[in-house]
């Protein structure tokens, strides 16, 4: 090891230049060389000589805001030293230190390191293209100097010394927590699952960047050990010390390597940690002189500001928050609605369970945030609410809350969120929709009109849509009390917590044969993190005709490559495609590409890394390798209506003033955006409507929605074939204002598609919509059009128990009532029903016609009241179980009837019991959909 004396050394100046001298020997151009720079000993009663940095050579971290930073998090605070010095860094990821130097206890001074003695190695990947585009570095010299040299008790404290590097100590520097953080940056880097430990994403990326590092190092011509070498080398170091001394002091915890210890030959090595001198130790780092205030001076600032601050919040208008949450969704949304009004109103925040309806009265802003459950109700934390108006709409309040149903609450002014899922059809915001009724009976004001976000449909632009427009109206209705000027307004508008995540795309060509070679069905998977499968159709027959004369059909799947598994009631989840012709449309009207076919990679800004000066773009698996042609087609929804930030969007691209403004009008106006928005204008209805629209495909594919699967119910039987799946649907098509046609997606593109086609599907079981074991239980099934889909499904397996059913073997009741329009067009599987009463399988068939002029109109609930004796037998006392099927409207009206026809022998407090204990008992089961 080279030593260079620094006692001489009596200014700053002067051990810059001996430190400038040592990293000049040490870099050697890569070849690094040992050294060690000793500057004067501490002596006493004079002050000591020190440097300030931990290493030579470091990396600056800054902190951009509360959460987030740039740079090597465990020098943020040596960082902001510098810059109290005057130190000012470029704020990059890998801005070099100065060195900051003392001596006789002076005010320290900063140098910087000239770049010629700055080796810094980029860090590429011998295998992954993309991990260059990290932009990862890290410097050649690892010199040590915030340690002090016992040497037989004299001390020197002011010294530097360095070795070379081991590859996992830069490993540890760039994916640890307390410094660089990269850990998840370079999994998305590589494309790996991060979703659960289980996958070892973790360990792969340590072990791929330990590679990286090596390889980098070694084609950059600078000195680096692998950790298997050092461990050799150690371990010859360690038998030489037991052969010549008897032992060596060692540290287990730091000798060993930060990965794969246990295959090196040290871990097995018995250590003992003492102490033999000359040795370093750790000593207390420099730090800035801090100005002492006395707390009562401190006290004496503070009180005026907080009696001011105090003074400030009663006086403005309160606003209470309250949410009932299942998930945890609407609790940490409610937690962002909090942070954003607290800077205008006198916030308060609380569980909806929690919340006094007797304060009510006194409220003047009331933000209600709630889910609702698959069936309808509560979350359990919003129990009391619903209970409450259930005893409040049956007129059973209990008298000493009259009060709260008789107050004055025309001041008290309020809005709603709900969070949703439009799959489980007339249930979908069942609890918002049962509070805002019992607010307007009871007088509250509505301040802007309730959202309800759905899970599937760009739920958390909706979320937004509501914070914003909810606190904008809540601004102007408090104006007078509120006393903040237009600038606070603007600011709080600027904030954060009211912008989404704003997606911005690249791509360039890509020739990954692998990538190439991946089928639809395998990409959705990856997206969507599901099991798709290839399914073939194998059939089609049209089955039926609707009013406006589209097709019903009966199409069947067969799965090309596994058996599926299924049990009569469940669904098949498919995914469709858009229409040749609207692709075709939009491609015409793209300004960027005039080969649409050739595959491109979509890369994603990862704003949270990026900086003013450097951008950090990173590949995600929502946006696979494509062409523009199968992104438009398959994977990309162009039939919803555009968002509000899509129209922003779309206004920047438009080159007439006109357009351009009427485009932002949409953007801005939420009123207007929602008048557009109810005539359900597609892609193509927005482009033929703004002509000097010409969409670049990068900001067009970062604000249209992903395409969403639709859920079919099976109408086979597993029994039938082990591969193959029956489903039935009509062809749906909406009038609409604009020129272009308004299809269903899905099933659109079924009727159209050819036999042979390839689909990508998956099997959805579930165990509510299913038949009992008991084969003696009555079975009642209420269907309307092709809400028969699901109950064919269930007759075929009745078919198979009805051939297999022994001697003394009792079938329970099967009975169907179906409702349809007209005998002839949409009468669905006629002949199969008249042959299973034929069989005896139906032991009861009741059919109604709502439309046929040769038959009464009747609706299938009528039906149900000429039966009722029935009814009320088998479910009664019978323990029948009821299925339901169709549109939303028609299940609302059976579950009444139904309800009327209980109320013969119970009151209607119990009859709604009843029919809540049968949904809990799963004898009362929807399957709704709304279109």
């Amino acid at each position: 090891m080279k030593l260079f004396d620094g006692r001489h050394c009596t200014t700053t100046k002067e051990m810059f230049d001996m430190l400038c001298e040592h990293l000049r020997y040490a870099t050697n151009d890569g070849n690094i060389r040992s050294a060690i720079t000793v500057f004067r000993q501490r002596i006493k009663n004079k002050h000591d000589f020190k440097i300030w940095n931990t290493q030579l050579i470091n990396y600056a971290g800054y902190e951009l805001n509360d959460s987030e930073t740039i740079g090597d998090k465990s020098q943020i605070g040596f960082t902001k030293i510098c810059e109290k010095l005057g130190w000012r860094g470029k704020r990059t990821e890998f801005d070099v230190l100065p060195l900051v130097l003392q001596v006789d206890g002076k005010e320290p001074d900063f140098y910087e390191i000239p770049p010629e003695l700055l080796v810094q190695v980029d860090i590429a990947h011998p295998k992954y293209e993309n991990f260059k585009e990290l932009n990862l570095k890290w410097f050649a010299v690892p010199a040590v100097s915030g340690m002090c040299l016992d040497a037989g008790g004299i001390y020197f404290n002011c010294v530097a010394f360095n070795g070379w590097y081991m590859n996992t100590e830069i490993g540890r520097d760039l994916t640890e927590p307390n410094r660089y953080d990269k850990l998840k940056v370079i999994a998305r880097a590589l494309d790996l699952d991060t979703s659960a430990n289980v996958t070892l994403w973790k360990d792969e990326v340590l072990l791929e960047t330990n590679k990286a590092i090596l390889y980098s190092f070694n084609k950059a011509g600078v000195t680096i050990v692998d950790l298997h070498t050092a461990s050799e080398s150690f371990v010859k170091h360690w038998e030489n010390e037991m052969r010549l001394r008897g032992g060596t002091p060692s540290d287990w915890v730091w000798i060993n390597p930060s990965m794969s210890a246990h295959i090196t030959p040290i871990f097995g090595l018995e250590m003992l940690n003492y102490i033999i001198k000359p040795y370093f130790e750790y000593q207390e780092l420099p730090r800035l002189a801090r100005k002492s205030i006395k707390f009562k001076t401190l006290m004496k600032s503070l009180v005026p500001f907080l009696i001011s601050f105090n003074k400030k919040k009663k006086i403005r208008p309160k606003c209470s928050i309250l949410y009932a949450s299942q998930t945890g969704k609407s609790e940490n949304f409610s937690n962002q609605t909090f942070k954003l009004f607290s800077k205008v109103f006198n916030t308060k925040i609380m569980v909806l369970n929690d919340y006094n309806l007797r304060n009510l009265i006194n409220e003047e802003l009331v933000l209600l945030i709630t889910s609702t459950t698959g069936n309808g109700d509560s979350p359990i934390n919003g129990k009391n609410l619903e209970d409450f108006i259930i005893q409040f709409n049956t007129n059973n309040i209990n008298k000493k809350n009259d009060f709260i149903v008789n107050g004055e609450y025309s001041k008290v002014r309020f809005s709603i969120l709900g969070l949703g899922d439009t799959s489980y059809g007339d249930n979908f915001g069942a609890f918002p929709k049962l509070i805002i009724s019992f607010f307007n009976k009871l007088g509250l004001k509505e301040i802007y009109p309730m959202v309800i976000a759905d899970q599937m449909d760009n739920e958390e632009e909706k979320m937004l849509f509501w914070l914003k427009n909810a606190l904008n109206e809540s601004i102007k209705e408090f104006r007078t009390k509120l006393k903040i000027t237009e600038n606070e307004i603007k600011e709080i508008f600027d904030s954060k917590l009211l912008k989404g995540k704003k997606l911005k795309l690249r791509s360039f060509p890509f020739s990954d044969s692998k990538q190439m070679a991946k089928n639809i069905w395998t990409i959705l998977s990856s997206i969507f993190e599901k099991n798709l499968r290839p399914f073939e159709i194998v059939e089609k027959e049209i089955i039926g005709h609707q009013p406006n004369n589209e097709p019903i059909l009966r199409v069947k799947l067969r799965s090309i490559d596994c058996d599926i598994n299924y049990s009569p009631g469940n669904h098949i989840e498919i995914f469709g495609q858009n229409s040749r012709e609207n692709v075709d449309f939009i491609l015409s009207r793209l300004n960027n590409s005039s080969d649409f076919d050739e595959i491109i990679r979509l890369e994603v800004l990862d704003e949270n890394l990026s900086t003013n000066v450097s951008e950090l773009w990173l590949s995600d698996k929502k946006y696979p390798a494509m062409s523009i042609r199968q992104a438009l087609t398959h994977y990309f929804d162009i039939a919803k209506p555009l968002s509000q930030e899509g129209c922003r969007v779309l206004a920047l691209q438009a080159l007439n003033e006109k357009d351009r403004e009427n485009l932002n009008k949409l953007a801005t106006d939420w009123k207007a955006y929602e008048t557009w928005k109810a005539d359900y204008p597609n892609l193509v209805d927005l482009l033929k409507s703004f002509f000097s629209v010409n969409p670049d495909f990068n900001s067009l594919l970062a604000v249209l929605p992903h395409l969403s699967s639709r859920f079919y119910s099976i109408s086979s039987c597993l029994s039938k074939n082990k591969r193959e799946v029956d489903i039935t649907f009509g062809v749906l098509k909406n009038v609409s204002k604009f020129e272009s046609s308004h299809y269903g997606l899905c099933t659109k593109f079924m009727a159209d598609a050819p036999i042979g086609m390839l689909i990508p599907a998956e099997i959805i079981q579930s165990n509510k919509f299913i038949l009992p074991k008991d084969l003696s239980t009555p079975i009642i099934m209420i269907g309307t059009g092709t809400g028969i889909a699901p109950f064919r499904s269930f007759w075929q397996q009745r078919q198979i128990d009805h051939q297999k059913v022994t001697i003394g073997e009792k079938l329970g009741h099967f009975i169907l009532f179906y409702g349809c329009r007209d005998k002839e067009k949409d009468f669905l599987y006629r002949d199969e029903l008249e042959f299973l009463k034929k069989t005896n399988v139906l032991t009861e068939f009741h059919v109604a016609f709502s439309r046929d002029k040769n038959f009464p109109k009747k609706y299938v609930q009528e039906k149900l009241v000429q039966h009722s004796n029935k009814i009320r037998e088998l479910v009664i006392n019978k323990n029948a179980h009821i299925y339901v099927c169709g549109r939303s409207h028609m299940a609302n009206e059976v579950k009444q009837k139904l309800k009327d026809i209980f109320s013969e022998q119970m009151n209607s407090q119990k009859v709604d019991e009843f029919v809540t204990n049968l949904k809990k008992d799963n004898r009362y089961n929807e399957d709704i959909f709304n279109s």
